[in-house]
């Protein structure tokens, strides 16, 4: 079946409006047409509640089968045309849709909201006007993957501004012959648009269990929330003698998936919120279930919310971000969770991301963007084996924890109970991916930390002194 999409504000619906709709089914285009009022996401003074718009446009189509009139976007706060066409897509499985656009509107149709992405997706049918040369965009957007066509259906032009001047101005006959008489009738007796017109308020008088009794959370749209971990540790690299130059490693751990999707890719340790938790209980509950650690270091990071970050849903992943010695962790990894040393290397704002672990290793990368207000972000550009965007999430999480380490004491908490200075300026060299200079290291830690009356032998070194941090962890 093919099914045209026509939305608009409909404030009010007119008679080019009629015309437009009642064609386009006489002539074959298509087998349905779903109308789709707005929402006021704009907060327009002058735009009738949907429930009032929608209204009129059943009186003016007066229950014709071909015809629906969709709440989508009103009910939901929305001028979103993708995320509509993505909606009646799921409640038209196999149809075939079109989104229904005016000449004047596809002159600026690459400032919409992932346009490409309709482009793409759906396909487009563009109603000519005689007043307006189109020609360029007609090339330029034919070129996509959905079909692109353009007809001349010889209408009669008005506006829903004009209409709504001639009421406001008392020239009501004048205003009735650009409408249907029904709608006509039906805004004289509401007295729409008029000099003296007040909205009534909905529901004000209602108590909060009234209110609730009326309510109904599946008239909006739902969305999925994750927490997801990115854990780092830090352990030895194995030297083969201690003359050997001391270094340590930063990893992050990383979960092998079994199911579809991404099944046999590594994402990061995560799990969907219930409703019945706060969200690091969640993060909590998901690290024990999916790499059987507990008692870790967790906070709250960063919330990563595009649109299209998972192909399942609307999902949005409050990020936390985790810290552990791996030396000190007493259990045994689950067997899909691995700890992979990680690296990263910068070059012209391009980030090349290398993983190893003792049994794989590969690279990723991405791109550093930096917007006008000096905010950055990334994008990926090459990646092969990590799932969804984790990608994203374990870049910006690498870099909020080079940035904080310099004005938090979070590295204590990948360090044991007991220390040496040059071990905790191994960790920090290891997070930060540079040397440090020992005097201006010592000078800056000093205040962070306490000797105590122990030492530690190292193979051939004389005995260290050892130190615990100053503060509580």
């Amino acid at each position: 079946m093919k099914i045209g999409v026509y939305g608009g504000s409909f404030n009010p619906c007119h008679l080019m409006h009629k015309d437009l709709i009642l064609k386009l089914l006489e002539k074959k285009y298509f087998d349905r047409i779903v109308i789709v009022p707005t929402g006021n996401f704009y907060n327009k003074s002058n735009l009738l509640k949907g429930e009032e718009r929608l209204k009129m446009l059943e009186i003016m189509f007066d229950d014709n089968p071909s015809i629906i009139i969709s709440d989508y976007e009103f009910k939901n706060n929305l001028i979103c045309t993708y995320r509509t066409l993505d909606y009646l897509q799921k409640m038209y499985k196999g149809d075939k849709l079109y989104f229904i656009l005016g000449g004047d509107n596809l002159k600026s149709f690459n400032t919409w909201k992932r346009y490409e992405y309709i482009l793409n997706q759906y396909n487009l049918l563009v109603i000519r006007r005689k007043d307006i040369n189109i020609d360029e965009e007609i090339n330029t957007y034919s070129k996509y993957d959905g079909d692109f066509e353009v007809i001349d259906l010889d209408l009669d032009s008005t506006s829903s501004s004009k209409i709504r001047e001639l009421f406001l101005d008392d020239k009501d006959s004048e205003a009735s012959k650009y409408l249907d008489k029904n709608v006509y009738n039906y805004i004289i007796e509401k007295g729409f648009y008029h000099k003296n017109y007040k909205e009534m308020p909905v529901d004000s008088d209602l108590t909060d269990e009234e209110f609730l009794l009326k309510y109904n959370s599946d008239s909006y749209e739902k969305m999925s929330i994750t927490t997801d971990i990115t854990l780092f540790g830090i352990s030895s690299i194995d030297k083969s003698n201690y003359r050997h130059v001391d270094k340590k490693a930063i990893s992050i751990l990383l979960v092998k998936r079994q199911t579809p999707p991404f099944k046999n890719k590594w994402c990061l340790p995560g799990g969907f919120l219930s409703l019945d938790e706060r969200l690091e209980d969640c993060a909590k509950r998901v690290l024990l279930s999916e790499t059987n650690l507990e008692d870790i270091y967790l906070e709250q990071l960063y919330t990563f919310s595009d649109v299209d970050r998972d192909i399942r849903a609307r999902v949005l992943s409050s990020c936390y971000l985790g810290l552990v010695d791996m030396n000190e962790i007493s259990t045994k990894l689950r067997d899909n969770a691995v700890f992979f040393r990680i690296n990263l290397k910068e070059e012209n704002n391009l980030i090349t991301i290398s993983f190893e672990s003792d049994n794989e290793s590969f690279d990723a990368k991405v791109l550093k963007i930096i917007d006008k207000f000096g905010n950055i972000k990334y994008k990926e550009v090459e990646n092969n084996n990590l799932a969804f965007d984790h990608l994203l999430l374990i870049v910006t999480s690498i870099r909020r924890l080079q940035n904080k380490i310099g004005y938090t004491d979070l590295v204590f908490h990948m360090m044991p109970k007991k220390f040496t200075l040059k071990d905790l300026q191994l960790v920090y060299e290891a997070i930060l991916d540079k040397k440090l200079l020992d005097p201006v290291f010592r000078r800056d830690i000093k205040d962070k930390v306490i000797m105590i009356d122990e030492k530690r032998s190292d193979g051939g070194h004389r005995p260290a002194t050892l130190y615990k941090y100053r503060g509580e962890i």
